[in-house]
């Protein structure tokens, strides 16, 4: 494209419509190029202006005061291109206010800080959001099995009765021919156990089983162990002072040497358990009577461990080695069971099948509402049971609970 030359006004007088048209429209051109260019300087000018300001600024000791204040965790580079440009955008004004002799520019410098674990906050989080992230498991109970192996039957009675028979007076007799037979008579005697309760309750809201998953299964779990532990406990160690059943150990007698006092040459552990499953075989009620038959021997872990697991004979082998730590072991027919309630140094042994158990009322359990729980949203679960649990009169022979010490003086030969 040449360059534009003005027309004067001769030659626009000569000049014809069209030729007119197409002037005007190349003076349009003309005069916005020459407007963009003078723009274009304008703004070079205010922008080196800027640059030439800023550059005296941060050389001022107020700028080089507000660069140390404001960089702390940033660049200094970026609070420069921040303020570059507020002082290009602010040039006029500044301008004015440097005519007029007064007047305020602010400008407000953007720290940016590193991102770390802590930038970001975070609220207490509501209970519930853990159980949401970790579900509710069963609280671990053990398990104490001693009730499979009693006597266990099922019955309706509430006084549940039985009846033992024992031999009075006389006997049998070999006779000569025509001599008069011997007479021979017994005796029996009726007794009542009467069933005891075990019984427990938790109570629950609505909104927790609603919000907590699982957690009205693990309440009902947690119901049936503790009621299983409960009744184990009271089998064995329960004082039969009412509501109580009597225990095992309650029922248990003391060690009676009998023909084995002072008889065994440096005893062990197995030689007194041995002593009790003889005194409690050989010790009658009446003569000829069925011996009891001792299935079950307990005593406290560290005992277990002392006397079973650790124990070597002279060579420092193990002496029992199919003994293992917190494990029952069967020796000669017979199951020793570790049991952190026996007391440290007692021991516990006895023929288990001759303690009885009843089913009156199994296990049962029950939801429902307490006073003003319903229009509380809130609801009980309850867990209970009724049993019999008894030892017959002639049959207390068949429980020991003694002294682990005791046993072994009375039967050490000196």
């Amino acid at each position: 494209m040449g360059v534009f030359v003005k027309k004067s006004t001769e030659e626009l007088e000569k000049m014809t419509p069209t030729e007119l048209d197409t002037y005007k429209s190349e003076l349009d051109a003309h005069n916005k190029a020459e407007l963009k260019e003078e723009l274009n300087a304008e703004q070079k000018a205010n922008l080196e202006n800027a640059k030439s300001e800023l550059k005296d600024f941060l050389a001022t000791e107020i700028g080089k005061q507000l660069l140390e204040q404001t960089t702390t965790g940033s660049s200094v580079e970026s609070y420069e291109v921040q303020l570059k440009k507020a002082l290009e955008d602010n040039h006029k004004k500044i301008k004015q206010i440097a005519k007029d002799g007064s007047g305020v520019v602010e400008i407000t410098l953007k720290a940016v800080g590193n991102i770390t674990t802590a930038t970001g906050v975070n609220t207490s989080p509501p209970n519930v959001t853990g159980t949401q992230q970790a579900p509710l498991q069963n609280v671990n109970y053990r398990n104490l099995d001693v009730t499979g192996l009693t006597t266990n039957v099922s019955t309706s009675l509430s006084a549940y009765p039985y009846t033992e028979a024992k031999p009075k007076d006389g006997d049998y007799a070999f006779l000569l021919e025509g001599a008069v037979k011997p007479q021979i008579d017994f005796t029996w005697e009726t007794n009542y156990a009467k069933p005891v309760k075990a019984a427990a309750w938790v109570r629950l809201t609505d909104e927790s089983v609603q919000d907590i998953a699982g957690l009205e299964s693990v309440a009902r779990d947690l119901l049936f162990k503790k009621h299983n532990i409960k009744k184990a406990k009271g089998i064995l160690y329960g004082d039969g002072v009412s509501p109580n059943p009597k225990g095992a150990t309650t029922y248990g007698r003391v060690f009676s040497a009998g023909a084995l006092a002072l008889a065994v040459v440096k005893p062990n552990f197995m030689d007194v358990i041995n002593a009790c499953i003889t005194d409690i075989a050989t010790t009658h009620n009446f003569e000829d009577e069925m011996p009891y038959m001792a299935n079950l021997v307990m005593v406290n872990p560290n005992d277990f461990f002392i006397q079973l697991v650790s124990a070597k004979d002279d060579n420092g082998l193990p002496l029992y080695p199919q003994a293992s730590l917190f494990n029952q072991v069967v020796i000669g027919g017979v199951t020793i069971i570790p049991e952190e309630t026996i007391p440290a140094g007692k021991i516990f042994v006895a023929d288990m099948s001759k303690y009885n158990t009843t089913n009156y009322l199994p296990y049962t359990v029950k939801v429902g509402y307490v006073n003003d729980d319903f229009i509380k949203n809130q609801f009980v679960i309850l867990g209970e049971s009724r049993f019999h649990a008894f030892v017959k009169k002639l049959d207390e022979q068949a429980f020991i609970y003694d002294d682990i010490s005791t046993i072994k003086t009375a039967i050490t030969k000196a």
